[in-house]
C-alpha cells in the first residue's frame, strides 16, 4: 500500500499491479461479505468461493511491504537522522490520507445514525487518537473506526522493526568487527522462526496487536529484496526460508495466509527469474488500480457497506437478481470513485511532500 517503487533497471510494475490486485481482491470480499446469500444465487460458485477469499489480499500486502521498504533502505547506514527522516517520510506518506479516512468514515457514521436510524457507536476523543497513532489494536479499544485499520498497525510496527533490527546488527557488527549481512539475516530470520510459531498457534502472546505473527510474512519480502539486488546467496536463503514456512505448515495445519504469502513469493521470484518485473501487470486499468490501492482499501467498507446497506432498504430483503447486481455494481464503483477523490484530494498532495 505504498507508493510505486523504482529499482536501477526500472519501475516494478508488477508489484505495483499486485498491489492494486490485492486490494480490489479484499474490496470484492468484503462486499461479497455483506451480500453473500444474495450474491450466491446470481454469481458462479466458483466466482463466490473466489470472492470469498479475496481476505488473502492482506498476507500479500505484507510480502510487498517486506520487498519495498527493504529495496528503499537497501545498504544505507541507520543513523538517528536517517531513522529520523525515514519516520517522517514514512508518517506523510501514510498519515494524511489515513486522518483524512478517519474524519471521513466518522462523519459518515454520524449521518448514518441521524439520517437512517442506524446505531452505530461512535468512538470516544482518547478511541479516536489512538487510531490516529496506530495504537488501537494495543490497547484493544472498542469500537473499532475501520475493520481494515488493524493491518495498517502491524504495517507501522514492522516498518520500524526492520529498521530497528538493522540498526542494531550495523552496531553489533561495528563493534565485534563482523560483516552486516549475516549478523541481521540471523537476527530476523530468528525471529521468522518464532513468529511461524506463533502462526501455527505452537506459541502464544500475551498481548494482543503487536506484529510479531506477521513477521515471517514480511521476512519473504525482505529476502525476495535480496535476491533482486543480487546478494550474495540470496535466492538459495529464499528456498531455504520457503522450505522453512512449508515445513511448518506440513506439520502442523495448513493455513490460507501462509499458503498466500509463499505462493505469492515464489510468484514475485518468477517474475524476476523471467525479467518481467517491470513489465507484467503494466495494463493500465490494472496500475489505476495499483495507484489507488491504497485509498481503496482505507474507504472501501465504509463506502462500500453502506451503499449496500441503502441498496437492501430500497429494494427490501428480497431482492431481484437484477437488482442485486445493481446494488452490488454500485457499491463496488462507489468504492472506486470513493477511493479516486481521496487520492486526489490526499494521497497525491502527501506523496509530493514526500
Amino acid at each position: 500500500m505504498a507508493a510505486k517503487e523504482k529499482t536501477g533497471t526500472g519501475r516494478l510494475r508488477s508489484i505495483d499491479g499486485m498491489r492494486g490486485l490485492a486490494a480490489m481482491s479484499v474490496v470484492l470480499y468484503h462486499l461479497h461479505l455483506k451480500m453473500q446469500a444474495e450474491l450466491g444465487a446470481v454469481f458462479p460458485d466458483f466466482f463466490n468461493t473466489m470472492m470469498s477469499y479475496g481476505y488473502l489480499g492482506v498476507p500479500v500486502f505484507f510480502v510487498i511491504s517486506g520487498i519495498v521498504i527493504a529495496l528503499s533502505v537497501k545498504n544505507r547506514q541507520i543513523t538517528l537522522s536517517y531513522a529520523g527522516n525515514f519516520a517522517l517520510r514514512r508518517s506523510i506518506r501514510l498519515d494524511i490520507t489515513y486522518w483524512a479516512a478517519i474524519a471521513f468514515i466518522l462523519v459518515l457514521t454520524l449521518l448514518n445514525n441521524r439520517l437512517l436510524g442506524a446505531d452505530q457507536p461512535l468512538p470516544s476523543a482518547p478511541n479516536v487518537l489512538l487510531h490516529m497513532f496506530y495504537l488501537q489494536d494495543l490497547f484493544s479499544v472498542d469500537p473499532v473506526i475501520s475493520v481494515v485499520f488493524w493491518t495498517l498497525c502491524l504495517e507501522v510496527q514492522l516498518y520500524l522493526f526492520f529498521l530497528a533490527s538493522l540498526w542494531l546488527a550495523q552496531g553489533v557488527s561495528g563493534k565485534l568487527k563482523l560483516d552486516v549481512y549475516p549478523l541481521f539475516l540471523t537476527g530476523v530470520i530468528g525471529l521468522g522462526i518464532y513468529s511461524l510459531t506463533l502462526d501455527q498457534e505452537l506459541t502464544s502472546l500475551s498481548l494482543s496487536g503487536l506484529f510479531l505473527p506477521y513477521w515471517h510474512y514480511f521476512l519473504i519480502g525482505v529476502l525476495i529484496s535480496h535476491v533482486l539486488r543480487g546478494k550474495p546467496g540470496a535466492t538459495a536463503l529464499l528456498f531455504g526460508w520457503m522450505a522453512i514456512e512449508i515445513g511448518f505448515l506440513a506439520l502442523g495445519s495448513i493455513k490460507s495466509y501462509p499458503v498466500a504469502g509463499i505462493v505469492f513469493g515464489l510468484f514475485i521470484y518468477s517474475l524476476w527469474r523471467w525479467k518481467d518485473l517491470d513489465s507484467f501487470l503494466g495494463g493500465r486499468v490494472i496500475q489505476y488500480l495499483g495507484t489507488l490501492s491504497y485509498t481503496l482499501y482505507l474507504v472501501h467498507p465504509d463506502i462500500g457497506w453502506k451503499a449496500i446497506s441503502l441498496g437492501q432498504k430500497f429494494f427490501g430483503e428480497e431482492m431481484s437478481s437484477i437488482a442485486t447486481l445493481f446494488v452490488f455494481i454500485t457499491a463496488l464503483m462507489l468504492s472506486v470513485l470513493g477511493a479516486h477523490l481521496f487520492h486526489v484530494l490526499f494521497e497525491k498532495p502527501s506523496l509530493w511532500l514526500c
